[in-house]
């Protein structure tokens, strides 16, 4: 598939047709990673930036020993009461 340069103020763009757009996963406002190997132009879907809060919404105390429940205490790690 062929698209045509167009100048953009200082800049050059190309514009991404739907369905490479649909292909790759963006959309309008998505984020795109471009690189260059030799005369080649990779354009791919930035992959999502995520922040601690928003990996732990929703982790309480009791949620977490769910997840690193690993049975009962057998050896040295057990705890005096």
């Amino acid at each position: 598939m062929q698209v045509r340069i167009s100048q953009w103020g200082n800049s050059l763009g190309l514009r991404l047709p739907r369905s490479l757009a649909s292909q790759i996963g963006v959309g309008k406002g998505g984020d795109v990673s471009i690189t260059a190997e030799g005369s080649r132009l990779i354009i791919e879907a930035a992959r999502p930036r995520y922040s601690l809060e928003d990996v732990l919404i929703g982790m309480t105390p009791q949620a977490a020993h769910e997840a690193f429940d690993w049975g009962p205490d057998l050896g040295r790690e057990v705890m005096g009461d």
